[in-house]
């Protein structure tokens, strides 16, 4: 195996002779030394093939010529004849040795980080503290530890009762779960349950404290749904004692509201002209390049939508890649006069009133009755009607000593039930 290695380090190639002195040839060959291997003779053609080392072929010249044959190179082999065929192409070999050495620096580096069992935590939060503590996309290899980033991970998030980090390849893997933390409770100051809007009671029911309405009743903001104020009577209804606690329970208002948008027939519509203008800019580290066709010039648009695309070259890889690149496009525009046709004012009113739907559900309001309708009028769409919510009362008044001396806090008397009595 090692003359089979050797020899192909030095080269060798196949031969082909012929000629009325053959076995002459072969003779001259083993007397001065010369290795010949794999002889093959073609007794059709009168040929012998062999093969021999390429430092011994140019000593054949002399004992050729004094045996009369014709020797003829058949095929070569070996080193030296690939490095011949790998100067024709330089520039390929060039690159494949670049390409090469690029995947074996890329190999020392970690270019993945997966983040595997958050509910509470988002991957973006934890990679952002990873990024601050120099674990990042492109960190060299060797210089992560694994049980360090366990050990600072878990100091950072306190909610994280088990964390796993596992390196494979060019990947880290982190692995968590999360514990939930039973936070103590904080003692509430007392306080009374009132009204946050005008509305109607709906339901009522009392957790602590005392109720001060029923089911049906109206109430104004600021007055008293639950008092904090309990009052303990003796036997004979005599007062004993006046406890202060922090009132709570669910109390649902029915409230109204007068819903009113109006939109205007004329209108300025856009209109896109076609003449559009590229340019190309590219963000490393702090220099900003661009490119884009000079003989485009905005100074002849008048009016110009801008439309920016892009952002940082791979995000996935690392947060610290100092790359980012965005294309703007400058779009030409015009406004000519137009006028919505009912269909049109329909939609787009219709979709401002769903948006102010969306904003009150995200206020904690829950549509019960819908009255708006779209009315035209001469010069503008409108649409109005009314909206009845149902809104929980969550706010709260503090309970002082002087709101106790001061009967002017719209408190009723009661009989202290829950208030869903008729």
């Amino acid at each position: 195996m090692i003359h089979k290695i050797f020899g192909w380090m030095g080269g060798y190639v196949k031969v082909r002779i012929q000629g009325k002195r053959i076995e002459r040839f072969v003779n001259l060959c083993r007397n001065r030394g010369i290795i010949l291997w794999q002889l093959c003779w073609d007794t059709n053609q009168e040929v012998l093939y062999f093969r021999i080392a390429l430092k011994d072929f140019y000593r054949l010249r002399p004992m050729a010529r004094k045996c009369k044959v014709r020797t003829i190179v058949v095929e070569r082999f070996g080193l030296p004849f690939l490095l011949g065929h790998m100067q024709k192409r330089a520039s390929f070999c060039i690159g494949v040795s670049i390409c090469f050495l690029l995947i074996l620096f890329l190999s020392t580096r970690i270019w993945g980080i997966s983040v595997e069992g958050q509910s509470y935590h988002t991957k973006e939060s934890i990679l952002e503290y990873l990024n601050s503590i120099d674990v990042y996309g492109g960190i060299e290899s060797k210089t992560l530890e694994c049980a360090d980033l366990e050990e600072q991970i878990r100091q950072k998030f306190n909610d994280i009762g088990w964390v796993s980090v596992e390196k494979k390849g060019s990947k880290i893997y982190i692995r968590v779960r999360e514990v939930l933390l039973i936070e103590k409770e904080e003692e509430k100051p007392p306080a009374h349950l009132i009204a946050q809007q005008n509305g109607r009671v709906v339901s009522i029911v009392t957790r602590s404290g005392t109720a001060k309405v029923k089911a049906g009743d109206k109430v104004k903001k600021g007055d008293v749904l639950i008092s904090g104020t309990v009052k303990i009577y003796g036997d004979n209804q005599e007062l004993i004692e006046k406890k202060y606690v922090h009132a709570e329970g669910t109390v649902v208002l029915s409230v109204e509201k007068n819903y009113q948008d109006i939109l205007k027939k004329e209108y300025q519509k856009k209109v896109y002209t076609g003449r559009t203008k590229k340019i190309y800019e590219l963000q490393i580290a702090e220099r900003n390049f661009f490119c884009y066709n000079p003989l485009k010039n905005l100074e002849t648009f008048e009016k110009y939508d801008i439309i920016r695309e892009g952002g940082q070259l791979c995000p996935l890889l690392s947060l610290r890649f100092p790359v980012k690149s965005y294309v703007k496009t400058f779009r030409e525009i015009t406004f000519q006069k137009a006028v919505y046709t009912k269909k049109e004012a329909g939609t787009i009113l219709k979709e401002r009133l769903d948006y102010y739907l969306q904003q009150k559900k995200e206020a904690g309001y829950r549509l019960q009755k819908n009255e708006t309708v779209l009315q035209t009028g001469d010069s503008a769409y409108q649409y109005q009607g009314n909206l009845v919510f149902l809104k929980e009362q969550k706010k709260h008044k503090k309970i002082s000593k002087n709101n106790n001396n001061n009967k002017n806090n719209r408190e009723k008397e009661t009989d202290g039930n829950n208030g869903n009595s008729n």
